[in-house]
């Protein structure tokens, strides 16, 4: 899961506990907008941030563990990393995995077949 992923849905918690907050208590109320607001600026910080890119938790897609096709997370060649998760690389006409840097399909021949 990406951390993105896992704001979105703190976002949603943080949400539901200020709609919570609006109707069972309204003394409350304008503290809990604000903090929401202000949640959301951080979570929006954070979430189109390099920091929202990685991967969090146990079993995080590799090379070894991801299936055929797969490229290691930090990979990109000379160019650096491109992102923390690789592009899903299978032909959109057949579904047969692509060898990275193709740009025929081996099974079915269509070029630029890229998914």
């Amino acid at each position: 899961m990406l951390a993105r992923t896992f704001l979105s849905l703190v976002n949603l918690a943080v949400l539901g506990g200020t709609l919570t907050v609006w109707f069972a208590f309204p003394a409350w109320s304008t503290y809990a907008l604000y903090g929401c607001l202000a949640w959301v600026v951080v979570a929006f910080a954070l979430m189109y941030s390099a920091w929202g890119n990685r991967p969090l938790g146990v079993g995080t897609p590799t090379a070894t563990t991801a299936g055929p096709g797969a490229r290691s997370a930090g990979g990109g060649g000379a160019g650096g990393p491109s992102s923390a998760l690789p592009p899903l690389d299978f032909c959109i006409y057949c579904g047969t995995f692509l060898p990275v840097g193709a740009s025929q399909c081996p099974a079915c021949g269509h070029v630029g077949a890229r998914g």
